[in-house]
């Protein structure tokens, strides 16, 4: 063997190949699972993470079986795989236990609506959050989600067959867990059911949408059930119910004026121009407000003529605010319509002196080119006033006081923690 003279010690010759190691840790990859967030162009990386190896493959099954995205043919062989047969005797697949999120929002035409129950049954042990599916959820379907005991969230907003409230009633009793809840816009006739019906919502109840037929009878037992609200209700969404009025919406406010803290309210056609004004009224104690602009004026807010920014400590709480459109904005008087430079107003004199976040739609016509300054004007007056509360520590920048002395607010808007904090004013894609 040949040897190096000055160190005695023997001479590896190079080689072209190079060795690598076989083996991650199970923390790293951990760790690169956590980047990946669940949705279509992830399911194929998952999958693909998952053939690797033995132990990627047991790392990474749970990722990809927990928030799946169900669609087209992927749809045939999920089916496949977590409700094998319908035998009894034939053995269930261990992976349905590690479906948390059942999302069928994208299936239209390829299921049935026997399938969705079998889903539901063979899911029900760690089911979180269900998505019905638009054409194949049916009253078959009911029995297997009211075994779904764990379920969080129950969204039926895409359900086109009517339901029955009934059903509907008997199975919320059964899922003691549920926090949002989603109606869909096609029900039966509430009407029809003939004597009140007891609603019994969830007893964890945080956010409940209200569409299709939820008007007169249906609210009235709302309205004289106040008792069968949780009170962990802070959210409430009434959207796409062509027969709802604000006479309906407003006594059931007034009900819920002490737990609501975020309300959206838009699609109701038989809502008319200028309704609801005054919301922040009946709702003491509103931060986020999604409305659409048919329903408000320039009096919206019903600011006192004698308020001024002096008075700032007895600011609305509305924190968030996203004006949309519901299709009527076209018959809306321009000499009466909510306009940037009331709002503007309604932020300078301080009467909304909390509000953080300004969403305004496209359709609402702001940011066309005789408004856009307007906008502009508006967002800056936003700014200066996250300015005025950060250097007099108020509201959400209270948690401050004592602390950062010295800061100014240009220099706190450098950090992570206060670009996360300052106000935005965003413009949004009409869906």
């Amino acid at each position: 063997m040949e040897t190096a003279l000055a160190h005695n010690l023997p001479i590896r010759h190079a080689t072209s190949q190079q060795e690598y190691a076989n083996y991650l840790p199970d923390e790293l990859l951990l760790e690169v699972l956590s980047y990946i967030r669940p949705g279509r162009q992830s399911q194929s990386l998952l999958a693909n993470f998952c053939l690797v190896s033995r132990q990627w493959y047991e790392i990474g099954i749970e990722k990809l079986y927990e928030a799946p995205y169900i669609a087209g043919k992927a749809y045939d062989l999920f089916v496949r795989t977590i409700c094998p047969s319908v035998l009894t005797h034939i053995k269930r697949s261990e992976l349905a236990g590690l479906v948390k999120v059942l999302d069928l929002s994208h299936i239209v035409h390829q299921g049935n609506k026997s399938i969705t129950a079998r889903l539901l049954n063979r899911t029900k042990p760690s089911l979180l959050h269900f998505v019905a599916p638009q054409a194949s959820f049916a009253i078959n379907c009911w029995a297997s989600l009211s075994k779904c005991v764990h379920l969080r969230v129950l969204n039926l907003s895409l359900v086109s067959e009517c339901i029955s409230y009934e059903s509907l009633n008997q199975t919320m009793r059964q899922l003691p867990e549920l926090s949002e809840l989603y109606l869909p816009r096609c029900t039966n006739n509430y009407g029809r059911v003939g004597l009140s019906m007891n609603v019994k919502w969830p007893p964890q109840l945080r956010h409940l949408q209200l569409s299709g037929s939820v008007h007169g009878k249906f609210m009235m037992d709302m309205r004289n059930q106040p008792e069968n609200f949780p009170g962990t209700l802070t959210s409430l969404s009434i959207s796409h119910c062509p027969s709802i009025s604000s006479l309906d919406i407003r006594p059931l406010f007034e009900n819920l004026s002490s737990r609501l803290t975020s309300v959206t309210l838009r699609d109701l056609p038989s809502v008319t121009h200028g309704r609801f004004n005054k919301i922040l009224e009946w709702l003491p104690g509103l931060k986020r407000l999604t409305i659409a602009l048919d329903y408000i004026d320039l009096f919206f807010g019903y600011m006192p003529t004698d308020f001024n920014p002096a008075m700032w400590m007895f600011s609305k709480p509305l924190e968030s605010l996203t004006l949309v459109t519901s299709g009527q904005h076209g018959d809306i008087d321009p000499n009466h319509a909510f306009t940037p430079v009331d709002l503007f107003t309604l932020i300078d004199e301080r009467f909304l002196g909390r509000l953080r976040f300004v969403n305004i739609a496209a359709s609402t016509g702001w940011a066309n080119k005789d408004e856009a300054s307007q906008v502009d004007t508006l967002e800056f007056e936003l700014h200066e006033l996250d300015k005025e509360n950060w250097e007099h520590r108020r509201w959400h920048y209270e948690q401050f006081a004592g602390r950062h002395e010295g800061v100014a607010w240009g220099e706190w808007m450098q950090t992570s923690r206060g670009w996360n904090m300052r106000s935005k004013l965003r413009m949004l894609k009409d869906e």
